[in-house]
């Protein structure tokens, strides 16, 4: 039987293989004492290429390094994810903080929070206020921080993945 006329042959992604080169070729990686089921380890989203060629009694496995792992691995992305955390962070405990003042305030120091300022606005109303104007502050702050310090690296970045993905 020639080999063109097999009845079907399996294609993954932009491979195509007969059936019998990947019984072949599972049957020597499974002879060899080194092999191993891989192990599975948390980690971030990645792409990749794996490239498996069967030649003859010959398998290779060659493992090109995407763009994307390249951009994670280089320091502008590692400087990025720095001055993104370096806000983020310390804002996201400060206004937990200021919040769960407001609650704790609002459900143990009623007395306090019940204090007329003026007419029938009290303390506990002007705090419920300053958690929307703080949280609009919030992203007010972030979206300047984001303008100066992150959207000129991501930029940069963004541009490298294009030319290096075309």
């Amino acid at each position: 039987m020639e080999r063109n006329s097999r009845p079907f042959v399996v294609q993954e992604g932009p491979f195509i293989a007969d059936p019998d080169q990947l019984i072949a070729a599972r049957r020597r990686l499974s002879e060899q004492p080194s092999y191993r089921s891989p192990r599975r380890v948390g980690c971030a989203l990645t792409l990749s290429v794996i490239r498996i060629t069967v030649e003859g009694p010959v398998t290779t496995r060659e493992h090109d390094a995407s763009v994307y792992e390249q951009v994670q691995e280089s320091t502008e992305f590692q400087d990025l994810k720095k001055r993104f955390r370096a806000w983020t962070f310390p804002m996201t405990v400060a206004f937990l903080a200021w919040y769960l003042l407001y609650v704790v305030l609002s459900g143990w120091a009623r007395d306090f929070m019940g204090i007329k300022l003026f007419g029938e606005i009290n303390v506990g109303l002007i705090f419920g206020l300053l958690q929307f104007l703080s949280t609009f502050w919030i992203a007010w702050a972030y979206a300047r921080h984001a303008e100066k310090k992150l959207d000129p690296i991501a930029d940069k970045l963004r541009h490298e993945v294009e030319e290096k993905s075309k």
